[in-house]
């Protein structure tokens, strides 16, 4: 169906099949009557100067980001197109035909041709809906489930800034005159020709059968080898498909020097060296290739008999055997499931194995490409094919129940998220669900008829990543007061402000900054967050010159998520409740992640290396670190450098953990990874135990110490009753508050309980 044509406009661009439209909607910095003038600015940039790896500066912000920084919120929106594999973009037809007549329409009609529900979403505005009605809309008649209106909003926001539709004081979206007369235009997809609306096949789908071979390695496979399996898969000259790793695996049959195989990817992939030398480790590492002499690979023999059979499911058959929790993500594919969700139920099954988001993305895509699954909207689910192939699959044990275990205290599901501060001696190495925690962030952020709600989340939140929480609120009171352990005799004080919004924006008619100051310096604190769903563009430069960091709930959320997989330590902690430059709390993330990521690539190699007959013959399965780098460098996206391997090989050679030796420049595995791993925990358990049962225990937001007296004749202190103040401290604060105090002798009780009830202390 040809769109309709307008006599006032240019004919609009054919709108892409549904199953092609990318379903996240673009994001540019600013409110309704900004968006549009920023993205110009943006574009205008880029056909100056298309390289991306260079600043630009929105033109309602201070700070300059990248041209990249600032292209990744916009996703595949129909206006810029990447420049071969150089670092440069290009603007579209249609983005330059839009900045040349500046047409609204044409631009909002772009966005619709390339993004899911945008035209669709004005239809379904009616006689008017409010974000949580459209969403439902969307879920119900779109298959897109989104489970939370960020999506919704930023299309009504585009809608708003073309001047579509009408936003009424209580929430309500109306279509005006020109969305009506703009939505003749479109061609909108018909929900019930939808792949969500298609039911599946009751009939079991026949599921051709697998070589002997690969049949006998199956019926073989046991628990210890399930979970020996590799988490991440690696690079491959042309993606991680199928189909690529046929042609490769077809390239070493019956075997190829390692010269040509270079060649051979370079020619057919279009790929450098270094990507080719990368793709041989990964089919080295899958078990799709194997040396056979001394610059000379060939395919394995199970490699072999699944190209023969010319069978794809073949393929996805043999990689179960190598790649971490393949087969059980199509297992938990039972139900329509987003990629989040996935995540989150394969890490509640199976907590010892953790995947990324991209981790879960790739083995979908594989069940995608061989017809295992199917994409439903935002959803993939199963298809008969898939369930008939994972009842034949061995897969890994998993409890009946486990929850995510998270630094903080355990948070009841009967009471809600309990606002009550954490004091010292508190367990911080309680179970919370991580995933349930941050969908609740998310929600009560918007819930503008609930605000105690987003407090006690936000509350909740910074508990969960082991901090102290003292919690005040109520009218001219800060919300909360984080008190983060930096040292023996220092902490860190943090007033916390939320802010719900139902419209999702925290403008600047919500904060009074002159009130934050005042709630800083009453709770003697260094900075102020002020934690909100988003925040217009007037707050962010506010908040700027008065040192105001700004936390949005969805940022809020995923630190609560990634902490729960990779705790940080206090002082990293920090950056996310201070001001801090752009990125800067991303690349802290990654150096973690990183941490954990070379040392169980480290401890993997040593171990296979200690297990492959050819090493242990050459040289008894030890490795330098030189190659133990040339090892994992087909296996990460960015190859460890020496200092990491040696980090991770000194860590690894401890009397604790015991998993490697050292013999002269060489290392050897000393221990299975399974044990290693055996071992680790049990230490995280001791160290628990102890600090649950040793009287009192500090935790990370206990009142800070006083600095010790110097004294030439050492005195044994008095000890002092759990939980109560030092007498400096409370001198201090006295002092401070202009309260006479003897600077000897002892305190009045009266003092004491002010105090006390000041610093949030509750009395048993």
């Amino acid at each position: 169906m040809e769109p309709r044509q307008s006599s006032e406009h240019r004919s609009f661009p054919a709108t892409l099949p549904w199953s092609t439209r990318a379903s996240s909607a673009p994001h540019v910095p600013g409110g309704p009557s900004e968006i549009i003038g920023n993205l110009t600015a943006l574009l205008r940039d880029i056909a100056a100067d298309p390289a991306v790896d260079r600043p630009f500066t929105w033109p309602t912000a201070d700070q300059p980001t990248t041209v990249r920084n600032a292209l990744h919120p916009l996703g595949t929106c129909g206006l810029l197109v990447r420049e071969g594999r150089s670092a440069r973009v290009i603007l579209t037809a249609e983005a330059e035909h839009f900045l040349a007549t500046g047409d609204e329409l044409y631009l909002l009609a772009v966005l619709h041709a390339h993004v899911r529900f945008m035209g669709e979403a004005l239809d379904c505005l009616g006689d008017g809906l409010n974000h949580e009605m459209l969403n439902h809309a969307a879920s119900h008649a779109y298959g897109l489930k989104w489970e939370a209106l960020d999506q919704v909003r930023r299309r009504v926001y585009w809608l708003r800034a073309a001047a579509l539709v009408d936003f009424w004081s209580n929430g309500t979206i109306v279509p005006n005159e020109r969305g009506q007369r703009f939505l003749e235009l479109l061609e909108l997809a018909d929900p019930e020709d939808l792949p969500h609306r298609r039911q599946r096949s009751p009939h079991p789908s026949e599921l051709p059968s697998a070589p002997m071979l690969l049949t006998t390695r199956l019926e073989d496979v046991d628990q210890a080898h399930l979970r020996s399996r590799k988490r991440l898969v690696g690079y491959v000259a042309g993606g991680t498909r199928v189909a690529s790793l046929m042609r490769l695996v077809n390239a070493a049959v019956p075997s190829i020097t390692r010269e040509d195989f270079l060649h051979f990817c370079i020619a057919e992939f279009g790929v450098i060296e270094s990507s080719a030398e990368q793709t041989l480790g990964t089919l080295r590492a899958l078990g799709l290739v194997t040396q056979v002499g001394t610059d000379t690979f060939a395919a394995t023999a199970l490699a072999a008999s699944c190209l023969a059979s010319d069978e794809p499911l073949d393929f996805i058959r043999l990689l179960h055997l190598h790649v971490a929790l393949l087969g059980e993500t199509l297992d938990a594919l039972d139900d329509e499931a987003t990629t989040s969700t996935l995540l989150r139920l394969l890490a509640e099954r199976y907590p010892d194995v953790r995947l990324t988001r991209d981790d879960v993305t790739r083995r979908v895509a594989l069940f995608l490409e061989t017809g295992l699954a199917e994409r439903i909207g935002l959803v993939v689910r199963r298809t008969g094919l898939g369930a008939a192939l994972v009842r034949t699959l061995p897969l890994l044990d998993h409890p009946e129940s486990v929850a995510v275990a998270v630094p903080g205290p355990r948070i009841s599901a009967e009471d809600g998220y309990s606002p009550q501060p954490l004091e010292a001696g508190t367990n911080i190495a309680a179970e919370v669900d991580a995933a349930a925690l941050a969908a609740e962030i998310v929600q009560a952020a918007t819930d503008s008829a609930d605000y105690k709600r987003f407090e006690r989340a936000v509350a909740a939140a910074f508990r969960a990543m082991g901090i102290g929480v003292e919690v005040h609120s109520g009218p001219k009171k800060t919300d909360a007061v984080l008190v983060l352990w930096q040292s023996p005799v220092s902490r860190l004080r943090v007033a916390v402000e939320a802010k719900t919004d139902g419209a999702g924006l925290v403008t600047d008619d919500d904060v009074k900054f002159m009130r934050l100051r005042k709630h800083r310096e009453l709770h003697e604190a260094q900075n102020t967050v002020l934690v909100g769903p988003q925040f217009d563009t007037r707050v962010v430069e506010e908040a700027a010159k008065d040192g105001v960091a700004l936390l949005a709930a969805q940022e809020l959320a995923d630190a609560v998520v990634r902490h729960s997989r990779t705790p940080l330590a206090p002082y990293e902690i920090a950056a996310l409740v201070t001001v801090r430059e752009q990125g800067a709390w991303e690349h802290i993330w990654k150096k973690a992640e990183r941490r954990q990521e070379a040392l169980a690539r480290v401890l993997d190699t040593v171990w296979r290396s200690g297990n492959d007959p050819v090493d242990v013959e050459y040289s008894a399965g030890a490795l330098s670190v030189r190659e133990i780098r040339r090892e994992t460098k087909g296996v990460l996206d960015s190859p460890l450098d020496q200092a990491e391997i040696e980090e991770a090989l000194a860590f690894l050679r401890t009397p604790y953990v015991g998993g490697v030796v050292q013999r002269g420049d060489d290392h050897a595995v000393a221990a299975p990874p399974s044990l290693v791993a055996a071992r680790l925990r049990a230490i995280a358990a001791a160290i628990d135990s102890t600090s649950r049962n040793t009287a009192g225990s500090i935790a990370m937001g206990a009142p800070s110490p006083s600095a010790p007296e110097r004294s030439a004749t050492p005195r044994t202190p008095t000890p002092r009753p759990e939980g109560a103040p030092s007498s400096s401290l409370v001198r201090a604060w006295a002092q401070k508050q202009g309260k006479a105090v003897s600077p000897r002798g002892r305190l009045p009780e009266s003092l004491v309980r002010a105090y006390r009830s000041a610093h949030g202390f509750t009395d048993d």
